[in-house]
């Protein structure tokens, strides 16, 4: 047996112990004073033979702990910036794995480490081949330059793994000339933990590990909107396993300043199928709200979302469901004092986002069980050039023709194409409730002077059914306290998809103090409104865009103030207007209907309603009967007319003069003068008429029945004929008739002659004229007083007038008169 006493035997241990230092020695010293060399060298030519410029100040090594660290490095392409660079890098490998054939890290420190990821323009110009990013480009050099591939070679997966991974004070720069992008995100820090690409059972087949990424304030511009959004801190966590093969899960913790996002993600390696769940806590939506496609910045002052989402990506849709809750947001426009929209909460409930793509056509979905909104506050305002801040801030500018036209350029064609493509790509939407609970809306127009100011507060509203498919319509159902003390109330339906062109929505408000209109008075009649009350009931109509709409307007009690001084606008006779709309109770009871087509560039309903009602308070002054049958609901827009050559009025226009009457008698402060009327061109033509077709017809046997219009003979009958040459000889004489007779052939045509030259031959003086129309003025006069005979004391007759006639007839003119 050997014994390490033994002399020789020590002396030999010795000898070997010896040599082993004196190698190590050697292998230590190698390792310091010629390899970095080497490797410099070596890395040096390696960067010429890429086209790049690959350098650093130093290399240092400890063979054996496996420690490299690697001082100032930097990859960089001539003439261009920097790809990379950092202070340190230093990298400890692990004996035990590397003697078990696998790459383990102990630790991997990179230590300030600059990235530069840009695409210049100026490349552009260079070549001709399409612009790629920088590092596209030195990955496409290092492919060129590996060795060729083996296929017969056997390929083994090599095991790498690494315990932990640093990143420090780290900084990332983003340009891309192309899209005006250029963003800087620093410090951000990186830790990975437990990092391999294999699963518990030595399988390699993904990536887990845990990992913290800490990228501190966070500004990005976003490409092609140029909008920024910012967060002061931004830090990355989570994890990844492998829990069977083909699956790779995701623990993904996102948090934003005082947020988080906490989610979960699960891969089918095979499939490409992406599963997660995603849970959303107290996120501000501030830095989101500067997102939104305005025409001016809005600034989100407060605003935070939770949600509980859960995502299928990948097979043939993709969906999104679950709840979300957006509680107390506050927007406000820049520059305003006030903001443009707040609520305390906004409850979305069962939400399902559903996005498909068949033959090339993209179809979305975006269904919604319940939406409701608490204590939601809208400003609403028009300015001084009759815009609404809705309008103006998001309204897409019209199209001119000079893009029209340069959008027909082949340079335009991909984008044309592109066009088209979008055009039929589908969305549907399908909100099933939708309720807002204790709003409040202040609206405010500008335009006028002074400003008028009204407010809606207890603001509920429902909508059942709101989806864009075309010809579905969604109800609606609101309430609300107006101005303080007046009420409103609506329902109807309205075409969710177009609600301008498809609706029918009855709205009313009551007891709407009439001060609160005063802007609007002073504005567009020239006078004060001291009191009153407001009731409204309107109903609007529209199909495919034909608008008919209904206003009753009933105020009680209105009290009349001064007139606007320096007022230069057209003064209405409001006071004479109300002596003759009010009824004996105070109240004014108008129904003004309106129509029109909303598709119309000029088209505008509460212009419409505003002409509607000066007319009306026009016609009072100048066309009473006229103004009295808009009122009333009657019709016809020419007032009162008489039957051209008698007296005589259509059973219409007696109807309306017995009702004007009817409504006179209650109005006890006005009184109305009666002007008969006579056209002396066409009138003096019709009372000819008249006068040979009465005298045909009696002395046919036929009876005239009083009041009627004189019919016209029908010649074709014996008796008519018989008439017609009693009439000729009494008009125009025997001997004219003889004459006629002989020499004109019996038939059709020498009835009609005989008949003109009658017609022709009776002469109308001017007191015929004068006469005709001083009864048609007595027949009115006993029309209106016929069942109201107090309007005896407060109707006359006055002078007769001429005046051109009308479609309608002769238009009996009146004046009306308040005490």
């Amino acid at each position: 047996m050997l014994s390490l006493q033994n002399p020789q035997i020590k002396r030999w241990g010795l000898r070997l112990v010896g040599a082993a230092m004196v190698m190590l020695a050697l292998f230590w010293a190698g390792s310091h004073a010629f390899v970095p060399g080497l490797v410099k060298k070596a890395v040096a030519e390696y960067g010429d033979k890429l086209g790049y410029e690959i350098a650093y100040q130093d290399l240092s090594l400890s063979p054996l702990r496996l420690h490299i660290e690697l001082d100032g490095l930097h990859i960089a392409k001539g003439g261009s910036a920097k790809l990379l660079e950092f202070k340190k890098l230093a990298i400890t490998l692990k004996w035990t794995k590397l003697l078990l054939g696998e790459v383990g890290f102990d630790e991997i420190l990179l230590d300030e480490p600059k990235i530069l990821v840009e695409k210049r323009a100026a490349i552009r110009q260079q070549s001709k081949q399409a612009v790629q990013w920088n590092w596209q480009e030195f990955i496409h050099a290092v492919e060129k330059n590996l060795p060729p591939k083996d296929p017969q070679a056997e390929k083994k997966p090599i095991k790498i793994s690494v315990d932990e991974f640093l990143v420090k004070a780290g900084s990332l720069s983003l340009i891309d000339d192309s899209s005006k992008l250029k963003e800087d995100l620093k410090p951000f820090s990186i830790k990975l933990l437990d990092v391999a690409n294999y699963d518990q059972n030595g399988v390699v087949s993904g990536v887990r590990g845990q990992y913290d990424f800490n990228l501190g304030s966070l500004q990005l511009l976003i490409p092609g909107m140029n909008k920024t959004i910012a967060f002061n801190k931004v830090v990355i966590g989570g994890g990844l396993d492998n829990p069977s093969p083909n699956r790779l899960g995701l623990q993904l913790d996102l948090q934003l300043d005082g947020g988080n996002i906490r989610s979960h993600w699960d891969l089918n390696t095979a499939s490409k199928a992406l599963e997660g769940k995603v849970k959303i806590v107290d996120i501000s939506t501030a830095p989101l709200i500067a997102l939104l496609p305005a025409n001016k910045e809005l600034v989100g002052t407060s605003g935070v979302l939770n949600a509980d989402l859960a995502v299928k990506l990948g097979g043939e849709a993709e969906v999104i469901s679950g709840d979300a809750q957006l509680s107390n947001l506050s927007v406000i426009e820049k520059g305003e004092k006030t903001p443009l929209i707040t609520w305390d909460s906004a409850d979305i409930r069962q939400l399902e986002y559903k996005s498909s793509k068949n033959s090339g056509i993209k179809s979305t979905a975006l269904a919604i069980d319940e939406v409701i909104l608490d204590h939601p506050n809208l400003r609403f305002e028009i300015n001084d050039q009759g815009l609404s801040n809705f309008r103006r801030l998001f309204s897409k500018p019209q199209v001119t023709k000079t893009a029209e036209v340069n959008s027909e350029s082949p340079q335009a064609e991909p984008a044309k194409v592109a066009a088209t493509q979008v055009s039929k790509d589908t969305f549907n939407l399908d909100i099933r409730t939708v309720n807002l609970k204790n709003g409040e809306v202040y609206f405010m127009d500008l335009a006028m002077r002074p400003n008028f100011k009204v407010d809606i507060k207890k603001f509920n509203a429902t909508f059942l059914g709101a989806s864009n498919v075309p010809g579905r319509f969604t109800s609606i159902a609101m309430d609300g306290v107006v101005a303080g003390s007046g009420s409103m109330r609506a329902k109807g339906q309205a075409s969710f998809d177009d609600p301008r062109r498809n609706h029918d929505i009855l709205m009313s408000f009551r007891n709407l103090p009439l001060t609160t209109f005063n802007p609007a008075v002073m504005t567009y009649a020239g006078h004060q409104i001291t009191g009153g009350n407001l009731n409204l009931n309107l109903n609007y109509r529209a199909k495919d865009g034909q608008l008919n709409g209904s206003n009753q307007i009933i105020i009680k009690r209105v009290q009349l103030g001064d007139e606007v001084a320096d007022f230069q606008g057209k003064k209405l006779p409001l006071g004479l207007a109300i002596a003759l709309l009010e009824d004996s109770d105070d109240t004014i009871d108008v129904t003004i209907r309106i129509a029109g087509n909303v598709d119309s560039p000029e088209f505008s309903a509460s212009g419409l309603v505003w002409q509607a009602i000066s007319n009306v308070l026009t016609n009072v002054a100048t066309a009473p009967f006229r103004a009295l049958a808009a009122v009333l609901g009657m019709g016809g827009e020419e007032g009162v007319n008489a039957v051209p050559g008698e007296v005589v009025f259509l059973p219409v226009d007696q109807e309306r003069l017995e009702k004007f009457g009817e409504y006179l008698s209650k109005r006890t402060n006005s009184s109305l003068e009666i002007f008969g009327t006579y056209d002396p061109v066409q009138d003096k033509q019709a009372l000819a008429r008249a006068k040979a077709d009465t005298a045909i017809l009696k002395d046919a046997g036929f009876k005239l029945s009083l009041g009627e219009p004189v019919p016209v003979p029908s010649l074709t009958d014996p008796r008519i004929q018989s008439g017609l040459k009693a009439a000729y000889a009494q008009y125009i004489g025997r001997i004219k008739l003889g004459q006629r007779l002989l020499t004109l052939p019996d038939g059709e045509a020498r009835n009609e002659q005989l008949h003109n030259e009658l017609i022709a031959g009776i002469v109308i003086s001017d007191a015929e004229l004068k006469e005709l129309a001083t009864n048609r003025a007595k027949l009115a006069y006993d029309l209106m007083v016929k069942a109201n005979p107090t309007l005896k004391e407060r109707i006359q007759v006055g002078d007769v007038k001429t005046a051109e006639a009308g479609k309608e007839g002769i238009p009996l003119d009146v004046e009306v008169r308040i005490k």
